[in-house]
């Protein structure tokens, strides 16, 4: 009993202690929450379970009783049919795509009949039931809740293979050489976190190359071509500040520069452009002359293609350098500032007090979730839409809980009154169906995970294919969170814990004079 309950205060000051130390390091304070939640469930769960006599009664309700063959030929059946599907997908893996699915199919047949087996050998048909509400609904949580991490996690990264993880901008129009932007390199050089600061124009609006609307991207070769040298497929990012020259192509406007630019286009933009690199392509910023003049056109020669494998950066973005960017900076519809990237990209996100305190001055600061907040907004209320309406079949599984309680109650309605007649308490008879409950609960949410963990490791390894086009990216994508696991197995647990408490506590009123009249 004394060693009990000092690991019980062990535990709790264990929790205090992670509790305290997430308030004082941000940087690491959602894993240390998770820690301290996954400590006050273990508490819970090991208090509830740690009561002898209740355990056992409880427990004993829910069995089985006698085992059935049937179910453990079943369970042999699913490991089986299981461990045949993980061999033929190692054997065709990479090589037939139809039996690769058919590998899939037997991996998740089995392991549901394997489940189903197994609660069928422990509990009785209605709570195995019950029990499979549960499994099936924390496991489709885990399952969308991986793939909608995974969909914001394939986009951060896109994003940020792109955009830098905090830019700083003048108000109006700025030279980029001119004192302001050098006024903001030396202000933030030393900012604690940052590994890479570099200048950059960006078109305040789309320019027509060719006939095609994209945006276009102004780069210091020296200092900002690193996430453009990674994507490069064709060309040379140095080619972009080499002499260039092109032969006026037919149908091009009268108004074109006799300077020959250098760009490096999209895949996509280019495949749409019908040009590789080599060939040349026209460069019209709408607006920018005269009212009732045509804008003039700019004359570039591609240079390299790179694919970022964002099908939007893709199709609709092109790298020109600052000598370049200059020249179409006259027609005043580019926007220049300076892009920090930080060791951590989460670290840009708190990093806008030390900006401002650095700058002290009228400059805009936009972090990269809040110059991509339309996407990332959404990408959030899906996840939680979804979440929410995959809860409800916990809710339902919830109910059948207290349905199974309920009728477990009535048919012990002699063994409760035993218990009170030889002095158990009206809160002990409650433990035991509240262990009962939560029993059911606890091996439902850990067979749901399971699963759940099972499906999300089959997707990443079948690589299920997605038409970039529509969603941005080629294959489906799944990153399993730990917090987010937690998170689905607290709620879970909890909702299983509120459904036990109307049955335990209709079993602890009845009256043992009740249930012995008609012993």
């Amino acid at each position: 009993m004394r060693a009990r309950r000092f690991a019980r205060l062990l535990v709790l000051a264990a929790v205090v202690a992670v509790a305290i130390a997430a308030v004082f390091k941000p940087d690491r304070r959602a894993t240390l929450i998770e820690g301290a939640v996954a400590g006050l469930l273990g508490l819970g769960l090991g208090d509830l379970f740690s009561l002898g006599l209740e355990r056992l009664v409880g427990l004993r309700y829910l069995h089985r009783g006698r085992r059935s063959r049937g179910a453990r030929v079943a369970l042999v059946l699913g490991l089986v049919l299981m461990a045949v599907g993980f061999g033929l997908f190692a054997l065709v893996h990479g090589h037939s795509r139809g039996m690769e699915t058919v590998a899939v199919v037997g991996i998740l047949c089995g392991g549901l009949i394997a489940v189903v087996a197994f609660l069928l050998r422990v509990f009785s048909v209605f709570t195995t039931v019950s029990t499979m509400g549960v499994v099936l609904g924390v496991a489709s949580l885990v399952v969308v809740l991986g793939v909608t991490s995974g969909f914001e996690r394939e986009f951060q990264d896109k994003v940020l293979a792109l955009n830098a993880h905090l830019i700083v901008m003048p108000y109006g129009d700025a030279d980029i050489d001119g004192p302001e932007i050098a006024e903001v390199e030396t202000r933030l050089r030393g900012t604690p976190g940052v590994v890479r600061m570099a200048k950059f124009l960006f078109s305040a609006g789309e320019v027509m190359i060719g006939r095609i609307g994209a945006n276009l991207k102004g780069i210091d070769i020296g200092q900002g071509a690193d996430d453009l040298r990674r994507a490069l497929v064709a060309g040379s990012v140095e080619a972009l500040e080499q002499p260039a020259s092109c032969a006026l192509p037919a149908g091009t406007p009268r108004k074109t520069t006799v300077d020959v630019g250098r760009i490096a286009l999209g895949t996509e933009l280019a495949h749409h452009l019908h040009v590789r690199v080599g060939d040349c392509v026209s460069i019209m910023i709408p607006f920018s002359a005269g009212a009732g003049e045509a804008p003039i056109s700019y004359l570039f020669k591609v240079v390299g293609l790179f694919q970022m494998g964002f099908n939007e950066y893709d199709t609709r973005l092109a790298y020109i350098s600052i000598a370049d960017a200059h020249r179409l900076a006259d027609a005043r519809r580019l926007v220049s500032g300076v892009e920090l990237r930080f060791r951590d990209p989460m670290m840009a996100l708190s990093a806008g007090p030390e900006i401002k305190r650095r700058l002290d001055g009228p400059y805009r600061i936009i972090d990269w979730k809040e110059l991509n907040h339309n996407l990332f907004m959404a990408l959030t209320m899906q996840k939680v839409i979804i979440s929410l309406l995959l809860v409800l079949i916990i809710v339902v599984a919830a109910f059948n809980i207290i349905a199974s309680l309920t009728m477990i109650v009535l048919s012990k309605v002699r063994e409760v009154a035993i218990l009170k007649s030889m002095g158990a308490s009206a809160s002990m008879v409650a433990r035991v169906f509240l262990i009962g409950g939560t029993t059911v609960g606890a091996i439902g949410t850990g067979l749901g995970i399971a699963f759940g963990l099972l499906v999300c490791f089959l997707a990443r390894l079948y690589g299920y294919p997605l038409d970039p086009k529509v969603y941005l990216i080629g294959s489906l994508p799944v990153q399993i969170a730990a917090g987010e696991v937690l998170a689905v197995a607290a709620a879970t647990l909890s909702i299983c814990f509120l459904a036990t408490l109307y049955p335990s506590l209709r079993a602890s009123r009845l009256r043992a004079v009740d249930g012995l009249r008609y012993t």
